[in-house]
């Protein structure tokens, strides 16, 4: 079962489903990594065999506990629980972990569709995909989209089946 079926209405399938690109946990891992480094280098100089050393242990672990849950393990429950996808009725977006939103854009109401990928956006196989609707919402902009002209395609393509059907 995918994550998006909760989301879906009877007649409804779904077509595709995707989260951001894991690169937009890298720079949260290379902050995980340097408080590691931190927190050890600041245990290896603290002095051995005060009155205070065991306390000063647990204060500094405690701190980079914190500071770890923070900046890292936030993030990434923020990044698992957004959530794009794709079905032969709607393009919804789904993200939050504490705060919870989504939007939703009826495929009949989609006038266009564009994806924009700089060279390292191209080169890790990324970009931002943006939907122009007609409806309330207006534009919808998904950033660190996996395979972005491949969603582009998807989205016309269920455009297209939702045309022949009716």
């Amino acid at each position: 079962m995918a994550l998006a079926d909760r989301y879906l209405a009877d007649d409804e399938e779904l077509l595709y489903e995707t989260r951001q690109h894991w690169t937009t946990m890298v720079s949260e891992f290379l902050v995980l990594c340097l408080i590691a480094v931190v927190t050890g280098l600041v245990l290896w100089t603290l002095p051995g065999g005060e009155d205070w050393s065991a306390t000063a242990v647990w204060v500094v672990l405690g701190a980079a506990l914190v500071a770890a849950v923070r900046w890292w393990l936030v993030p990434l429950l923020q990044w698992r629980a957004t959530l794009y996808f794709l079905t032969t009725k709607r393009l919804h977006k789904r993200a939050g972990f504490f705060h919870r939103t989504g939007t939703s854009i009826p495929l009949s109401r989609v006038n266009d569709v564009s994806f924009r990928a700089t060279f390292w956006e191209r080169v890790m196989r990324y970009g931002t995909v943006r939907v122009q609707s007609a409806s309330e919402q207006g534009m919808l902009t998904l950033r660190h989209v996996p395979e972005p002209e491949d969603l582009k395609n998807r989205i016309y393509q269920a455009i297209d089946g939702m045309e022949h059907e009716g």
